[in-house]
């Protein structure tokens, strides 16, 4: 007999960080999200143009789970983090098939350095519902992480002109779209979205603040002038683009160092056991 759900109830939750021949543990129905590497951002050394990672994309579906079919599941890695003045590193794809369905969320694009395009989401296809991830920040100077869209296009980080030395500036990654526990299994959707990262300006002594992005968030964007520090972008949570790292004066370029992407994630909730 099938034990049905209700909305405030919960199942098992199988969380899958790497790729993997997967068998399901239970005949019933489940919700499977995937989620594409995110991209990581741009660097740029001589206060110039850099931009921000793009998430991942998100597919989700409804199937049918035998506990005699295998699936493939393919967990796409985050853009790796680049120094000095570099483009970013595309995010990987992310998919899941069992022969009759196939789920893809492809990776964020990169985000690159000296230019104002900004490293788009990647797409996704093959499910009930299919978002593209948000774009990395876009400015006159630098922009942070986007974020994974899980109720449509995902956010875009943020991105502004930055005056000199003015710290009040907004280079923050993209927030998630849904905020709510991490993994919470609410009859099959996927909840537990966090902040993008905020915009980090390094002064002599300075600490830093939440640069790194939070779950499906994008990560906030770096920048100093004070000679001799190392600046960061910050990381994106799962999914999400890493942000940008900007230095000026130019003879300190060696000492930029950008956000990573967000590695990709796929999610299998069950909602029925039969």
């Amino acid at each position: 007999m099938a034990v049905i759900l209700g909305v405030h109830d919960t199942l098992f939750t199988i969380p899958v960080t790497k790729s993997v021949t997967f068998t399901p543990p239970f005949n019933g129905t489940a919700v499977i999200h995937c989620i594409g590497g995110g991209a990581s951002g741009g660097t740029d050394g001589q206060q110039q143009n850099c931009t921000g990672g793009g998430a991942g994309g998100y597919s989700r579906k409804i199937v049918t789970l035998s506990t005699g079919t295998n699936l493939t599941l393919v967990v796409g890695a985050g853009g790796s983090p680049v120094r000095n003045s570099s483009d970013g590193n595309d995010g990987g794809n992310t998919t899941a098939t069992d022969g009759s369905f196939t789920l893809t969320a492809n990776g964020g694009d990169k985000g690159l350095t000296a230019s104002t395009t900004a490293g788009a989401g990647g797409t996704a296809s093959g499910g009930d519902v299919n978002n593209t991830g948000g774009a990395g920040g876009a400015g006159s100077t630098m922009g942070g992480g986007g974020a994974v869209g899980i109720l449509g296009t995902g956010n875009a980080g943020a991105a502004a002109t930055h005056n000199n030395n003015n710290a009040n500036n907004i280079y923050y990654g993209g927030d998630s779209d849904v905020q709510s526990p991490q993994f919470e299994n609410t009859n099959g959707e996927l909840r537990g979205g966090g902040r993008g990262g905020r915009f980090f300006y390094r002064e002599i002594g300075s600490s830093p603040v939440e640069i790194n992005g939070g779950f499906l968030a994008g990560g906030g964007a770096g920048f100093t002038i004070s000679a001799g520090h190392n600046v960061f972008g910050g990381d994106g949570g799962i999914g999400g683009g890493g942000g940008t790292a900007n230095y000026s004066p130019a003879s300190n370029e060696g000492m930029v160092n950008s956000g990573a992407g967000g590695a990709g994630l796929i999610l299998i909730m069950y909602t029925a056991i039969t």
